[in-house]
């Protein structure tokens, strides 16, 4: 028992579910049945069947009219260099439970995964093949990035420290005083202040002057000594610093030119912070150059041995590149290796169709469609054939994945730029190879009435009837078709009609046809000797030895009678006996002696 879905064209689709079987039943339906792409949601869980195995990915099918795309990223979680394995592990028709992760309901896309994760069923490829992951290989590109990252850390870090020990701590000896005195003639060039706009360090810091000296005992060096002595102090309060620096720039002398003015208060340390800034930056780029010149320095570093073996490494490596791409029996893998193929022999129409096929199998109808058209527009218009295949199949593609709309306006344009009746035959066997008959039988009265005196129409037309089991419209055909055809072509067209007769319709009127032809025309060999053959492959050992005495009893040409005889012989070597041979053999020698009793008289 089972439920049918639909009767299209002579295909019967049936379905087994118990919903469909008892749909009133109150049981729990464990795969919901999927009708369109519209029963599909993103992160659903569907059981369905393995259709191909394709270099794009896995196909899937979920029901008779929707297939979805599995990629082998998502098939396992281990790392597979051969897609073969994957036909091990996956044949075709085997059920199995995928996640959605998307769908693309204008194209008609789903994205599926089979991965465990995602399944919660185990990984389809075992443990026991000792793969590698594709997760481990990860983790490791992530380790060497972090270790060259802190590698990069500590080399800029390292180069900073001694750029501030150069500027700060040039000489660990010197007291502050100086340092300050340096860097007040460092900023004075750098930003060219005048002395009168930028006063000495002195000002601004007046506890470097007034600090007080440690006391200690006088001796006779330190009254001589016109020095002043000036200790350290460590900045323990800032907003003192401030008052005295306050307090010492309102105090001006009378012989001083007036100073600068500055809206925000004018501090050291800010300049200082500011100058900072730029350094910074030139540590980032020269760290940059640095790590660039160490990469030279180690390119200089390698010997003569070492660059030759690189040198011979590389080029092995373009070797085996372009042998690989010269080869001729390596299949394309990619859209790019097709163009590589089209651009070297543009003409060539089986590789335009392999590339169309390329695309079909990977559900891209568009992109087939744009090199169907792209083959047009680069094919020499001289090569007529092979433009003639690309028009079929850009036919064959539109009536699989097209509308009616789509195939007619490709058939007329190709009826514009090819011979029509080949355009229309071909046009023909493609819908009889659907099963599209009323299409098929539609257009086969159309040509009839445009190709009237052609008589290849009239036979293709009669192989279809004969196929779809139609004999009396066939022998009304033949009628018309004696009727419209030239009388020269009769004879010919009759012979044709009983082959075909033969092979799918009635022998026994095969037969018939090929008997009326022959008793109207007994002259005519080629007609005897087709119906030998025929009779050899499908008549008893019987009908064909009354064929063969008729014939040899014929007043026909020596030559001819020779011919007859010489198969006749054969046959009986073959199938008969002693008996039959010798039988043959006399009567070949009475025809022989009759014609020489005839040409003495």
């Amino acid at each position: 028992r089972c439920y049918v879905l639909s009767n299209e064209n002579g295909k019967i689709q049936l379905s087994l579910r118990q919903s469909r079987l008892k749909p009133k039943s109150n049981s729990k339906v464990e795969d919901v049945e999927i009708t369109c792409i519209n029963d599909i949601k993103k992160g659903q869980l569907v059981r369905g069947y393995v259709k191909s195995i394709t270099p794009s990915g896995v196909f899937f099918g979920l029901s008779t009219s929707l297939l979805g795309r599995i990629l082998f990223q998502n098939v396992s979680p281990y790392f597979v260099q051969k897609h073969s394995l994957y036909e091990k592990y996956l044949p075709e028709g085997k059920l199995l439970t995928a996640k959605v992760l998307g769908v693309n309901r204008k194209k008609k896309h789903v994205e599926l995964s089979l991965l465990p994760d995602d399944t919660g069923m185990p990984s389809i490829l075992p443990e026991s093949l000792g793969l590698p992951r594709y997760d481990a290989e990860e983790e490791k590109r992530e380790a060497d990035g972090r270790e060259k990252r802190e590698e990069l850390k500590l080399k800029t870090k390292r180069r900073r420290g001694n750029t501030e020990k150069d500027i700060t701590g040039c000489c660990p000896r010197a007291p502050p005083s100086l340092c300050c005195q340096a860097l007040y003639f460092v900023t004075r060039i750098a930003f060219k202040i005048h002395p009168s706009c930028c006063p000495p360090p002195s000002t601004h810091f007046p506890l470097l002057q007034e600090a007080k000296p440690k006391k200690r005992k006088v001796c006779p060096a330190d009254e001589n000594d016109s020095g002043i002595e000036v200790y350290y102090r460590e900045e323990d309060d800032d907003d003192q610093e401030e008052e005295a620096a306050k307090k010492k720039s309102k105090i001006r002398k009378p012989g001083e030119a007036p100073r600068l003015q500055v809206s925000v208060g004018f501090t050291w340390d800010e300049d200082m912070n500011a100058m900072n800034i730029p350094v910074l930056n030139q540590k980032e780029e020269s760290s940059e150059s640095e790590e660039e010149e160490d990469l030279q320095s180690k390119l200089k570093k390698q010997t003569k041995k070492e660059k030759e073996l690189e040198k011979q490494k590389k080029e092995k490596e373009l070797c085996k590149l372009e042998a690989a791409l010269m080869d001729p029996g390596r299949q394309p893998q990619s859209a790019d290796d097709f163009d590589r193929l089209v651009l070297s022999s543009p003409n060539s129409s089986i590789l335009w169709l392999q590339y169309m096929a390329f695309h079909l199998q990977a559900t891209e109808i568009e992109k087939a469609r744009a090199v169907a058209e792209r083959a047009l527009k680069t094919i020499c218009f001289r090569e007529e054939q092979e433009k003639l295949n690309v028009w079929v199949a850009l036919l064959n593609l539109e009536n699989m994945y097209g509308t009616e709309e789509t195939l007619m306006k490709v058939f007329e344009r190709a009826v514009q730029y090819n011979e029509p009746l080949k355009v229309f035959q071909h046009l023909c066997d493609i819908y009889a190879n659907s099963e599209k008959y009323k299409q098929a039988e539609e257009l086969y009265h159309t040509m009839l009435k445009r190709f009237r005196q052609e008589k290849s129409v009239w036979l293709k037309y009669a192989s279809f009837l004969l196929k779809q089991g139609q004999t009396e419209a066939t022998h009304r055909l033949l009628e018309r078709a004696l009727k419209a055809l030239p009388t020269k072509e009769h004879v010919d067209v009759i012979s044709r009609f009983a082959q075909l007769e033969f092979r799918f319709g009635d022998s026994e009127h095969a037969k018939a046809l090929f008997e009326s032809t022959l008793s109207s025309y007994p002259k005519r060999t080629d007609i005897w000797s087709i119906y030998m053959d025929i009779m050899i492959k499908h008549g008893s050992q019987k009908e064909v030895r009354d064929i063969f005495e008729r014939v040899i009893h014929l007043s026909l040409a020596p030559k001819k009678m020779k011919f007859f005889f010489k198969r006749y012989l054969d046959y009986e070597k073959k199938f008969g006996t002693a008996e039959s041979v010798l039988a043959v053999k006399r009567a070949a020698i009475e025809y022989v002696e009759t014609k020489s009793s005839l040409a003495d008289t």
